[in-house]
């Protein structure tokens, strides 16, 4: 049996992490093999809201001083404890998200830290876009957590940064304005 693999699909907002998560799954799928697909927003989307309120905050916040003390963590540890049953049951995990705290930290490039089982593949790709087209697909999408961003932009810019790990080619970058095909070969070429 073939080691389940965590794929994170890495980026800022707006560079089509989660379409491009939606392909690949796609792909994937046609191909005989099952996935998991955990998004952070998807797996927490029914409590971090109602959370928020208890706060006094607005329940579309995701950027936030707030958000990122009191709830950010809590969705990515509830994304990864549902991740790990997957894992355990053999099924590989797609995790389209930023999870910038866990680049950061290193944690990211380790099973231990993560929770997940050791025989865990990790994988990840960073994807770029130019900071313009971001913002297009961000205020074309609608989204009403994206509402903090749009309101604040020159702050969310001036705070976006490239991990480490990213700069120091641990994680490859994949051109998020590639045709789809490439940006999917890409993704095919990290899979063991």
């Amino acid at each position: 049996m073939t080691k389940p693999i965590a794929l994170f699909i890495l980026g800022h907002a707006g560079t089509g992490k989660s379409f491009l998560t939606r392909h690949f799954i796609q792909q994937q799928r046609e191909r005989g093999r099952a996935w998991c697909v955990l998004d952070k927003d998807v797996v927490s989307e029914c409590w971090s809201g109602p959370y928020l309120e208890t706060l006094g905050a607005d329940p579309n916040d995701r950027d936030s001083p707030l958000f990122k003390d009191k709830v950010r963590d809590l969705e990515y540890a509830s994304t990864l404890r549902i991740a790990r049953d997957q894992l355990e049951l053999g099924l590989s995990v797609a995790f389209p998200g930023p999870w910038s705290r866990e680049q950061a930290s290193g944690s990211l490039f380790s099973t231990q830290q993560l929770g997940l089982p050791p025989e865990t593949q990790l994988r990840h790709v960073w994807l770029e876009l130019p900071i313009h087209i971001r913002k297009d697909r961000i205020v074309e999408r609608g989204d009403p957590r994206d509402a903090w961003k749009l309101t604040h932009w020159e702050r969310y810019i001036d705070a976006l940064k490239r991990s480490a790990a990213v700069q120091d080619g641990r994680v490859p970058v994949l051109d998020a304005s590639l045709p789809l095909a490439r940006q999917l070969e890409a993704l095919e070429a990290l899979l063991p």
